[in-house]
């Protein structure tokens, strides 16, 4: 489910890497709040970034989990988590 509210929200530093995957074809496939922290916000996108992105207090994680996602952006101030899949 796309939740508009939850990108409207979404950490504007995470956003301007989400918007680069959108102009470079990628796709959200699914938005939620609140975990693991209640004012968490995560986009979930439908491939694997295709660029790699630097950003002050962003961290890159790669989780290769296939219950969750492949890698992630983590905006540290907000805990907002940009995600994608395999």
């Amino acid at each position: 489910m796309i939740t508009p509210k939850h990108i409207h929200d979404f950490s504007s530093t995470l956003s301007k890497i989400l918007n680069r995957e959108l102009e470079l074809g990628n796709e959200i496939v699914e938005t939620s709040k609140g975990w693991p922290e209640e004012t968490t916000i995560i986009i979930l996108l439908k491939k694997p970034f295709i660029n790699k992105y630097e950003s002050e207090n962003v961290e890159y994680r790669i989780i290769n989990d296939p219950h969750y996602w492949n890698a992630e952006y983590l905006d540290r101030s907000n805990k907002h988590v940009l995600a994608c899949r395999f």
